[in-house]
This record gives C-alpha cells, sequence and structure tokens, in this order.
C-alpha cells in the first residue's frame, strides 16, 4: 500500500489543490465473520499509523475505510463513499470551469458513441458526427482545441501528432483492456496454447513480434476495441509513442522484422556480476548517478526512463540472451564502450566502462551520454507529470533530482556533487582517499568552444550522409534560435500546420524542447516515407535560412559520427 502510495503521490506539487486524493476501500465485508465494525475500526487505525506522518497527507483521506459488501448493491457503504467521491470531484480544479456552449452537442454525441460501446474512432468520423450540428459544428481550429482539451480532462486520448491524429481514443479504458492482453500476468494467460507461447516467450525475452501481437490482438474479447486493420496500426504506434512498445536501436533502420521491446513485461532482474566490476574494470569506469528527491521512483516512471534509454543505444548481447534486467539494461555505445543503467530506490546509476582506459573515453561522448540521458530523465518526468494531470514548468524540472558523479573506489562507488566537479581537482572520499575529477569532467561539456575556426571546412560528403540519432537533434535544437526556427523546419520539407501543431502540443517545454520534438517528428516522417534523413538534410536547410551551415559542426556530430559509424557491436540478429 505503501508503494502505490508513493507512486500517486511522487510528483504531487507543494500546493493547495488536493487533488489527487487517496481513500482507501476494503472488499468482502460479507465473508467477514465477528463484529465487522471492530474490523472497520482496526483498518481505520492501521491507515492512520502508516500514513499519518506522510509528507503529502494532505491527498490522503484518513477518516475511514469504507468495508464494501460487493454483493448488496443497496450497501450503504457503497453509498458514502460514492457520496465522498462527489465531494472530492467537486474539489477538482476543473470543476465548474466554463465550457464552450458549442462544445455540448458533440459532446454528447460522444457520450451516446461509448454507450454504443464504440472506443476508437478516425478523425474523420468525429469530422463527420460534428458536421451534424449546423450551426453549433466547430470549425476544424475549434475542433482541435475541443480534443486537446478533452485528452487533457482525461475523457479522450487524442495525440495532436504526425501519425497518431487520424484517431481518438473516446473512451480511455479501451486501451487499458488492450494493453492487458500483453502485459499481464501468467495466471491470465490465455488457454490457447500458441497465444500462451507467445506470452510465455515475452516474459522471458522481453520481445515480441508484431505479427504475434497481431495474434493476440485476434482475441474475440479484444475486437470491439480495434475491428479493424487501421484502428490496430494506430494502437501500435501510440504504444511506440508512450515508450511501452520499444523499436530496438539496433533495427531502428530496418524494421521488416517488426520486433518490439516490452521493458515493463521483463522478469529478470539483473545478475549479480551486474553492478560489480572486476579489477580492470575500476580503472577505466566512470560513474554517475541521478538521486530524486523522493522516497522511490514510481514503476510507471522507471519503465518509461528504461524505454527512452533504450531508444538511443543498442542492447548488448550476451552468450545470444539481450542484457535487458527489471528496470536495468547493458548497452552498447561503441565497440570499446559499454553503458550499465539501472533504477535502483530512488537513483538512477550508469556506469560507463571503456574496454582499455579511461583516456580513451572521448569527453564527447561522455558528455553526449550524459546530456542524451539528462534530457530523456526530464522528458519523462515531464511526461509523467502530465499524466497524472499536474502542470511544471519545464525550467522546473531539474528541481527534482541532482547529480552526482563518481570513481569506483574499493567494493562501492564514491559520488561528488556535478557542480563541484568544474570547481575542484581532487576530493577526499570517506575512505580517506584522494581522487582526481580529471575524468568525472568528461561527463559535462567544454562550453568555452562557441564557434568554428577559420581551419574547419566542414563535415565532409561521407559524413553528410549520416543518419542523424535523436540524441543529434536534441543538440541541434538547442543551437537554432526559435525564432528562425520555423523557416528552418519548412525547408526541411515539413508544412507550417506541422510546425504550429508541435508549437501547440509542446506548450509547456522549453522552446528548445519543442524544436527538438519537432526535429523528431521530422525525422519520422521522412523515415514514414521510406526516405533516410540525413546531415545533409540538415544542411542544406541551414543554408535556405541564411543560418550558419557550422551549427551542425557545434552539435560536435563529428565524434557522433564516429559513434553512428563504429556501433556495429559484436551483436546477434535476432
Amino acid at each position: 500500500m505503501k508503494h502505490w502510495v508513493d507512486s500517486v503521490l511522487s510528483y504531487t506539487e507543494d500546493t493547495e489543490d488536493i487533488m489527487p486524493m487517496i481513500m482507501f476501500a476494503a472488499t468482502h465485508r460479507d465473508q467477514c465473520k465477528g463484529n465487522t465494525a471492530k474490523i472497520k475500526e482496526q483498518f481505520i487505525k492501521d491507515i492512520n499509523q502508516m500514513f499519518s506522518e506522510h509528507e503529502n497527507k494532505n491527498h490522503i483521506h484518513l477518516d475511514t475505510v469504507y468495508f464494501i459488501n460487493g454483493i448488496d448493491k443497496n450497501d450503504t457503504e457503497i453509498q458514502r463513499m460514492t457520496d465522498q467521491v462527489v465531494v472530492f470531484a467537486m474539489q477538482q480544479s476543473s470543476w465548474g470551469q466554463r465550457r464552450p456552449m458549442q462544445w455540448v452537442p458533440l459532446e454528447l454525441q460522444i457520450s451516446n458513441m461509448r454507450l454504443k460501446n464504440i472506443n476508437i474512432i478516425s478523425k474523420e468520423d468525429i469530422r463527420n458526427v460534428n458536421n451534424l450540428n449546423d450551426d453549433l459544428a466547430l470549425n476544424e481550429r475549434q475542433l482541435e482545441d475541443f480534443l486537446i482539451v478533452q485528452h487533457s480532462l482525461g475523457k479522450v486520448m487524442y495525440y495532436s501528432l504526425p501519425g497518431l491524429d487520424n484517431f481518438i481514443i473516446i473512451h480511455p479504458p479501451a486501451l487499458v483492456n488492450i494493453l492487458r492482453s500483453f502485459v499481464t500476468d501468467k495466471i491470465f494467460f490465455p488457454a490457447d496454447k500458441t497465444l500462451k507461447s507467445i506470452l510465455k516467450n515475452l516474459t522471458k525475452t522481453g520481445k515480441i513480434y508484431k505479427g504475434d501481437l497481431l495474434k493476440l490482438w485476434q482475441q474475440d474479447n479484444l475486437h470491439q476495441y480495434m475491428p479493424d486493420d487501421d484502428i490496430k496500426e494506430f494502437v501500435v504506434q501510440l504504444l511506440i509513442h508512450l515508450d511501452i512498445l520499444i523499436i530496438p536501436k539496433t533495427q531502428q533502420k530496418t524494421i521488416v522484422n517488426h520486433v518490439y521491446l516490452v521493458p515493463c513485461m521483463i522478469k529478470a532482474f539483473r545478475p549479480a556480476y551486474f553492478v560489480s566490476l572486476d579489477g580492470h574494470q575500476k580503472k577505466t569506469t566512470i560513474c554517475m548517478q541521478y538521486y530524486l528527491d523522493r522516497n522511490s521512483i514510481p514503476t510507471a516512471l522507471a519503465y518509461k526512463v528504461i524505454g527512452a534509454i533504450l531508444n538511443a543505444w543498442p542492447l548488448k548481447y550476451e552468450k545470444k540472451h539481450l542484457c535487458l534486467y527489471h528496470k536495468a539494461a547493458l548497452l552498447t555505445v561503441s565497440d570499446d564502450i559499454e553503458l550499465r543503467i539501472w533504477i535502483e530506490d530512488n537513483r538512477i546509476v550508469v556506469y560507463m566502462t571503456h574496454e582499455k582506459s579511461l583516456i580513451a573515453i572521448s569527453p564527447d561522448v561522455a558528455a553526449s551520454v550524459q546530456e542524451c540521458l539528462t534530457k530523456n530523465l526530464d522528458l519523462s518526468l515531464l511526461f509523467h507529470y502530465n499524466s497524472f494531470g499536474r502542470k511544471i514548468k519545464p525550467t522546473k524540472v531539474s528541481e527534482l533530482y541532482r547529480i552526482e558523479f563518481g570513481i569506483p573506489c574499493g567494493r562501492s562507488v564514491c559520488y561528488v556533487s556535478s557542480q563541484e566537479v568544474s570547481k575542484i581537482e581532487t576530493w577526499e572520499c570517506l575512505n580517506g582517499k584522494k581522487h582526481d575529477t580529471r575524468y568525472l569532467r568528461n561527463w559535462v561539456f567544454n562550453k568555452d568552444r562557441e564557434t568554428c575556426g577559420p581551419e574547419c571546412k566542414g563535415l565532409n560528403d561521407i559524413e553528410l550522409k549520416t543518419e542523424p540519432d535523436d540524441k543529434h537533434l536534441v543538440r541541434l535544437g538547442s543551437q537554432i534560435g526559435i525564432k528562425s526556427f520555423g523557416e528552418f523546419f519548412i525547408n526541411l520539407g515539413m508544412k507550417r500546420k506541422d510546425w504550429e501543431s508541435t508549437e501547440y502540443t509542446y506548450a509547456g517545454h522549453s522552446s528548445e524542447g519543442i524544436m527538438s520534438m519537432a526535429l523528431k517528428q521530422w525525422k519520422k516522417f521522412k523515415i514514414s516515407k521510406l526516405e533516410t534523413p540525413t546531415l545533409q538534410n540538415l544542411s542544406d536547410a541551414l543554408t535556405a535560412v541564411n543560418l550558419d551551415r557550422h551549427v551542425i559542426c557545434q552539435v560536435d556530430f563529428n565524434d557522433l559520427i564516429y559513434l553512428t559509424t563504429i556501433n556495429k557491436p559484436n551483436i546477434v540478429d535476432s
């Protein structure tokens, strides 16, 4: 119970808003023998002992525990609980807010569709329904605003993004039931031997082929949610967007196999040797940890973080098995560098190990990894906040955690604040040993170099044909001013409405974050047209809007291209 309460309340803001509010209910009162009033009294006492000192107790209703008789439809406890839910509902910030009268007909029509067990509809269908409202019909912009607000209230699921904006989930619980088809436990496996085998393999390997996923979705109980192939494809793309399904990094360029990783289904715990380094590795490893200022990292957030990481680097294989574990992963940065990442309590721990020596770890490589991980964590935290209906300024996200850099010392790791690393040459740890910060500073970019020198000729033809990774696009987005970015984006072959849609969707992000997401959408758009996005595309667009093409150089692509080129470790193609 503490775990679930902490998970729900981990990222509530310190405001007077009491939402989300947690209430407690106990079931099966009808099966209890003896004095049920005394049993209920003990429940209330236990709950108060558990949570009366909780840091977010204003979000926990401790007055009572509703003791339910589930077989009595007239049970007074159910009515009392319902009444209390209504009281809390009326205290929500969205309660009583004015809504356009023009929305009412469409809201009623959507409610009627839910009653008819319609769960997912196309954008075209909702346009047609809207047009039936004559004078009260919404125009295209108003319809878009309507869907976005309905999404924010949890009434529908709608993502105004290319590839996801053609369908609307008008009954969000439908997605939960779809997820249950493969995010499940063995006690719920279907009786069919083929389907059971698919789920057993998923639990064992963390992988599922698209064809097998579609077989699971052919079950009769799922047909009502996804009656045709177009809706199924939409759901697949949505699950990829939500980092529930992950396209393995090694297959992002050749997706014909259509195999996905499902981090939340990984049951295997990391092996004992995962966090222990041998004598040589201790001399060739630098460490980093993100320390969240909470008691624990919610499970959903942990899976989101791991999923984002799997999008950035390929998993390592050992004995033909993926090194993917419960809240942990071993990844390959290059032939010589591996990355160990795991989540424990309220920490995200990172080890970067070079096969030969510390001096061989390129500062640009280490700093690129750090920036990518930090950006992924920021976006995951923002996503987690938004999922709970919370709002947080992007500039405040970094206040939710602190970063520490470390060096192996004996059987543990000695850490120092990331802010202190640039100020000191050495520090003495609790073990009385003196450690050098020289290699720890590799985690942070040297930002003194802001422009290319006259000797820089830019990228050569081979380099310009390279496909930029998402982490490259994140860094490029931070180099271009927001005022110039719109025209730059259009010169990449995108439409102005795509840029406006991205600006609107990510309005809560920083300008750098918005531009980074726009560039990621451009990359997905190119791939969807079976075209390869390249640095040449970016360079040409920079030139077209009179921006310095050397901006690409400032993203440190030269080292990153090196990574992309040599990023072909001993991986067994599954």
